[in-house]
């Protein structure tokens, strides 16, 4: 049981390092297929919800934004094969993401992007 929580604490720091950090190392370099909110197209949705496990059918970008805020919760560069899975697995790891985010987990809609390298880009 200990080891349970020691595992779920460091995934639950990693994720807020992660969140914090990733805007930092990613620079001011915009995307041209992100909208003017910052957000992807639609036409890159590839799936969403509160357990997802999806494989990159190609070298690209993947990224899981929280729709109701507006917020990009991660972005993760992903090679073919790639897997991306992600859930909120204990009531420690809800909380922590209704304080990061400031949206109640019950009324968050998260949705997966997904950006193959190469796309065309609708050029802001």
């Amino acid at each position: 049981m200990r080891e349970d929580r020691t595992r779920t604490s460091r995934l639950v720091f990693v994720g807020i390092y992660l969140l914090l950090v990733l805007p930092l190392l990613g620079g001011c370099r915009t995307s041209g297929s992100l909208q003017s909110d910052g957000l992807p197209a639609e036409e890159y949705l590839v799936g969403g919800g509160m357990v997802i496990n999806w494989q990159a059918p190609a070298e690209g970008t993947a990224y899981l934004v929280e729709k109701a805020s507006g917020k990009i919760v991660e972005t993760r560069s992903m090679k073919r094969g790639d897997t991306y899975d992600f859930s909120i697995a204990s009531t420690g790891q809800a909380a922590e993401f209704e304080k990061v985010m400031g949206v109640k987990l019950s009324e968050a809609r998260l949705m997966l992007y997904f950006e193959p390298a190469g796309a065309k880009r609708s050029g802001l």
